[in-house]
Order: structure tokens, then sequence, then C-alpha cells
């Protein structure tokens, strides 16, 4: 799984800007519904190095003057550079991010905040407890 550039391995933040770049997700990811209490989610059908970077949170930016802006349960609101964003991802867009279940007490992964082409894009890289096949993200 290992992916390489120019016989170097790239970096989990290069792995992440190459995917938002084609938009694409991870051919190890598999959405698929989970239970009445989730939904639908995401999960892994490989194992995942900590640190890799996993998937990215996708949907429509927009700046945003007030936290309550957005009513949709796939609104993800955060601020980059003094500004207030949010990314709405409730329109269905064969995505997975979208359908990743957060899970406050157990995480398993990490968001972060990746610039390209001016736009701040929210990408999820493991912590390092997705090991088994057919974990949940």
């Amino acid at each position: 799984m290992t992916e390489r550039r120019r016989g170097r391995r790239k970096t989990p933040d290069q792995d992440a800007i190459d995917h938002i770049t084609i938009g694409e997700d991870k051919s190890f990811l598999e959405g698929r519904f989970i239970n009445t209490h989730k939904g639908r989610g995401v999960l892994t059908q490989d194992y995942i190095e900590p640190k890799s970077f996993v998937v990215e949170y996708r949907g429509v930016l927009s700046l945003s003057d007030s936290a309550d802006d957005k009513n949709s349960k796939y609104a993800f609101e955060f601020m980059w550079n003094g500004k207030h964003y949010c990314i709405d991802a409730s329109k269905e867009d064969g995505t997975l991010g979208r359908l990743v279940n957060d899970d406050h007490i157990h995480p398993n992964c990490k968001v972060k905040r990746i610039m390209v082409k001016g736009r701040p894009h929210l990408c999820l890289f493991h912590q390092g407890n997705l090991s088994r096949r057919g974990d949940n993200i």
C-alpha cells in the first residue's frame, strides 16, 4: 500500500494533496450501512499505517459569519486564518468523507486543514488504531 514518488515515499500531507487534486477516495475504503443508530459509514478494507491520510471531507465550502448558519447534519465548521468556514457535505456526491462517523471518546482519525490552490480542505489522518479489515472510520 506504500505509494512512491521518484523512489521516495510520499508524506501523508502530499498523499492528501494528491487525492484532493484528483478528487478520488482511497481504494481501500468502503461506504455501507452500519446500523439504524449510525446509518451509513466508512469502513477500511485494509490495514492503515499510523499518521496516513485516510479521506477528505468534501462538500460546498463557504465563508460563514455564524456557527449556526448551516443546519445540515453534514456541515463541518472550522476556523482558518481568522475566518469562519463551513463545508456542507449534505449533497450526495459519491465520495465517502461525508459518511465518517465521529467517535469523540475513541477517535481513530484526526482532522487536519490542508491548503490546495488557495482553498482549505479538511482531511482525516489515521491516529493508529485502525488495524483490522472492516474497522469503522
